[in-house]
């Protein structure tokens, strides 16, 4: 509906013109020059209508061709032929003549041309409505091919660090390492159910980042403690899966894991002005800026962020030396 009425505006200034055109005329009056242009320009759309579906059947070349340009002008002339013929049957019935009255060699070329005009212009618009949309097109599956394969680049980012993880727990803990690697299978068995998904609610995304810090825990011990204050009412908010992981793994990897007395990792969220905050922080060392824009997890993140939301949606990053240092992600807030 949307569509057909804006298709309806766009004829109402060549309408208007038409009409101004035909008021002008010696002897003309108002409602004969709307009549007239009422039907001009309404054949005109209708036509317009057939023009339209043409077009998505003969498409554009790549490259011009004598064909493409002699079919549309055989198509053309019969556009101006039909378009004229209700022009000059409503003009011999507004002044009760024949049609033979009506048809003048002079007259007849002259709105030929016209018509002629008039295919011409109506097809421009629709190659060019229909180029705009493939365009579009090609690059929603440009973007979709990008984020599925930033998603890829994710898995194998995280089942890497993981099994890190492990393999320092068997040397040292084959019990804690039996109970890590359980603890693993859940993991894993997220990330496959959610392979084909870019968002998920928050409720299932802090599920499979817990069963992470509770996977590094073990390996860390006291060393690892982590708080979390997350809003009730941002559990059934979407989120790019992984988001909060990957933050929680930057904290733990960066923040705690270079310090000896370990430290605490803050998760947080809340809702502010129709956006979704999740925070990360640790009390770690602090890391420059400089690292945290080459951490490969935050980069793909920062991509993946772009990708569904443009510039609706950020990742910055601060640091205090000697004090920590928090990641936060701003988002529309959206539930299913």
């Amino acid at each position: 509906m949307r569509s057909s009425l804006r298709v309806a505006v766009a004829w109402v200034p060549l309408w208007g013109l038409w009409f101004l055109i035909n008021v002008s005329s010696p002897g003309q009056s108002l409602p004969a020059a709307a009549l007239d242009a009422t039907v001009a320009i309404g054949g005109a759309g209708l036509l317009g209508v057939a023009v339209w579906r043409f077009t998505g059947v003969y498409v554009w070349p790549e490259h011009l061709q004598l064909r493409f340009l002699g079919t549309h002008l055989v198509t053309g002339s019969v556009f101006a032929v039909l378009w004229m013929l209700p022009i000059f049957v409503a003009d011999a019935v507004r002044r009760h003549v024949s049609l033979l009255e009506i048809v003048r060699v002079p007259r007849v070329l002259a709105s030929f041309a016209i018509g002629l005009w008039i295919y011409g212009l109506v097809t421009g618009v629709c190659y060019a409505v229909r180029t705009r949309g493939r365009l579009r097109e090609q690059e929603r599956l440009a973007a979709e091919a990008r984020l599925a394969a930033l998603r890829n680049q994710l898995n194998p980012h995280f089942l890497f660090n993981a099994l890190h993880s492990l393999n320092v727990l068997v040397r040292t803990d084959p019990a804690a390492a039996q109970v890590a690697i359980e603890q693993l299978g859940e993991l894993l068995r997220y990330t496959l159910a959610e392979t084909e998904q870019d968002e998920v609610q928050l409720s299932e995304e802090w599920r499979f980042t817990k069963t992470y810090l509770d996977l590094e825990q073990v390996r860390f011990g006291a060393r690892l403690s982590v708080a979390y204050r997350l809003d009730a009412s941002t559990l059934a908010c979407l989120v790019p899966s992984f988001t909060l992981q990957i933050l929680a793994e930057n904290a733990v990897r960066h923040g705690i894991g270079p310090l000896a007395a370990g430290g605490v990792v803050t998760i947080r969220s809340a809702v502010q002005d129709a956006h979704l905050l999740l925070e990360v922080s640790d009390t770690g060392a602090g890391a420059t800026d400089a690292s945290a824009q080459r951490g490969r997890g935050l980069r793909l993140l920062r991509e993946r962020l772009t990708g569904l939301y443009g510039e609706a949606a950020t990742l910055v990053t601060r640091r205090v030396v000697d004090q920590g240092f928090t990641a936060t992600v701003t988002l529309p807030a959206r539930r299913e």
